[in-house]
């Protein structure tokens, strides 16, 4: 109690509050509700961001998406058949400190419709990345097309998926592709893996990008992963660089085939990705972004 109270005095006197997350707080035997008001009272706005899975994201976008990474999960990474953001309690509380709020900002279009029926879900802001910090370099194919996929949530990014499409096409192109799951690496490290590599296969069960595949937009690196109609419209963008696939094997097997075809347009596309990253998740772009809406609301 007495370091909560030490810390929660320095939440105050802001213009704007934005919350990543509801549940960041949330604990049995943490003053969540009293964090909240304080917030609610002691600043001039206070807007939550519909990122990394919420009890709505869980209650409703499980059911509203044709696929996503809820039972993968379940099954894989925490071997359960629920999970915490899926019991009432946490729902009234999400609801509760949603319904305290100036706003609710989705990152992606999963949370978008997670939140559709809820007047205080507001445009979708897509992730932030500052690109001065990461190096573009022509994507030159050498002996070998390389495709990585990183190992991080198993179940959740439908690793199972890359696994099998990686054993296909490893026995149908042994000399033409190289082909790398890795992962639980520090981060410097995972992007010094990454900068070696031509393709990134980001997320199978997505419908948008994840941080992980802007990085590799931003490195110029081809990205597979999620890159559906209806996320592209919830950025109000026309074209993307990413190729999209569904969570089944074959579908990043048509992908990487596809590329394998076209591997003289490998710089091309490379030079594509690092210009969307800069149109689309400059962070100093994105920052714009929240401050217009904030204004707004």
């Amino acid at each position: 109690i007495n370091c909560f109270l030490f810390f929660i005095r320095k939440f105050k006197g802001f213009d704007v509050v934005q919350v990543v997350n509801p549940f960041i707080f949330y604990h049995r035997f943490f003053p969540n509700n009293l964090f909240y008001y304080f917030l609610k009272r002691n600043n001039k706005k206070f807007f939550l961001s519909g990122a990394g899975d919420d009890a709505y994201y869980w209650r409703f976008g499980r059911y509203r998406l044709e696929y996503g990474a809820f039972d993968d999960f379940l099954k894989y990474d925490l071997k359960s058949d629920s999970h915490l953001l899926m019991n009432e309690e946490c729902f009234k509380f999400n609801e509760k400190i949603l319904n305290m709020s100036n706003g609710l900002i989705p990152i992606m279009y999963e949370y978008q419709i997670s939140y559709r029926d809820e007047p205080r879900c507001l445009d979708v802001i897509p992730i932030p990345m500052n690109l001065s910090k990461i190096k573009y370099e022509e994507n030159i194919v050498k002996d070998k097309l390389v495709i990585f996929h990183g190992l991080t949530r198993y179940g959740f990014k439908g690793t199972r998926h890359v696994e099998l499409a990686f054993d296909i096409l490893s026995k149908k192109y042994p000399d033409e592709l190289e082909l790398v799951i890795d992962g639980g690496l520090p981060l410097d490290e995972y992007l010094e893996l990454m900068k070696k590599t031509n393709v990134i296969v980001d997320q199978m069960n997505s419908y948008s990008l994840g941080v992980n595949g802007v990085y590799g937009l931003a490195m110029g690196k081809i990205v597979i992963g999620g890159a559906e109609p209806e996320s592209l419209k919830s950025h109000n963008i026309e074209f993307s660089p990413v190729i999209n696939v569904k969570p089944c094997a074959n579908s990043l097997v048509d992908a990487i085939e596809y590329l394998l075809k076209n591997k003289e347009s490998i710089p091309v596309k490379g030079l594509q990705s690092r210009k969307y990253a800069e149109e689309v998740h400059d962070h100093v772009k994105v920052a714009e972004q929240y401050v217009e809406i904030w204004e707004k609301n």
